[in-house]
C-alpha cells in the first residue's frame, strides 16, 4: 500500500479517525491490520517528530474505538521514501 504524505500529515492521519459509519482506518492501522506493507511516499515533508511516532506504534498500537491492539506482523515493512 502506498500512501503520500504531505507536510500536515501527522500521526492520527495515519492511524484513522471516528467516523459516521464507525472507525476510519488509515492507512498506518489498515496496513498493520492486514499485514501488507506500507510505502510513505514524500516521507520527507514529515515533521521530524512524526517518524520516531510512527516508528514506536509499529511496537503495537492499542485502538481505543475499535478496543484492539496492532502489531506488526513478522515481515512487516514500512518505507519511507
Amino acid at each position: 500500500m502506498k500512501y503520500h504524505c504531505t507536510p500536515d500529515t501527522d500521526l492520527h492521519e495515519l492511524i484513522g479517525k471516528d467516523g459516521c459509519d464507525g472507525f476510519e482506518y488509515g492507512p498506518l492501522s489498515h496496513a498493520l491490520r492486514n499485514g501488507e506493507d506500507l510505502v510513505l511516499e514524500d516521507s520527507h515533508v514529515l515533521s521530524r517528530l512524526t517518524v520516531p511516532k510512527i516508528q514506536a506504534v509499529l511496537h503495537g498500537l492499542f485502538i481505543v474505538e475499535t478496543e484492539e491492539t496492532l502489531r506488526a506482523p513478522a515481515g512487516f515493512k514500512l518505507v519511507l521514501h
